[in-house]
């Protein structure tokens, strides 16, 4: 897969995977993981605090379950018109939209892309390994959803990898 990965990423004009990435984001939920009640649950999804990830263009609060060894669970916002830069990685992700209406892009080397229209209560997920990235269509009102990833999963295989699309800032930069 890194072969097929470095050539992609040379193919398709992204940027190859940057360790930074994956260590911006382990040391954002580092700092900005809340402990699930009693190890099994997480109150007000709607309301609950999340902070800005200014690499990604948007806010979120990841959630520690510390009998859940395979999953993460997260919330992320998207500001007002706002976007997450064009991204995938080597997890499974499912989204349930709390509030807001928007699109996800998602497409798979060499294949024609597909739009996800989304809104509150809808369910939607991004394959394995695809390009994607989430657009808050409202001007005015910010959108936010919960995410459960299988990133635990592939950490402990020894294949959790993110790769950032061209559109997406370094960290390293900030």
């Amino acid at each position: 897969m890194a072969q097929e990965t470095e050539a992609t990423c040379k193919k398709g004009g992204v940027k190859k995977a940057e360790p930074d990435l994956t260590a911006a984001l382990d040391a954002f939920v580092k700092e900005f993981s809340y402990p699930a009640q009693q190890g099994l649950s997480i109150r007000n999804l709607p309301q609950h605090p999340v902070h800005a990830r200014t690499d990604r263009g948007n806010a979120a609060a990841y959630f520690s379950f510390p009998n859940i060894k395979n999953l993460e669970a997260h919330v992320s916002e998207i500001p007002p018109g706002g976007a997450t830069p064009t991204h995938r990685h080597t997890c499974e992700a499912f989204f349930y939209v709390i509030f807001g209406s928007g699109y996800t892009e998602v497409h798979a080397n060499g294949e024609t892309g597909k739009r996800i229209e989304w809104q509150d209560g809808d369910l939607f997920c991004t394959p394995i390994h695809t390009w994607h990235r989430h657009v808050n269509r409202d001007p005015s009102r910010p959108a936010r959803y919960l995410e459960i990833t299988t990133i635990p999963l592939m950490k402990s295989l020894g294949n959790w990898r993110i790769e950032a699309g061209s559109d997406h800032p370094s960290p390293a930069k900030k």
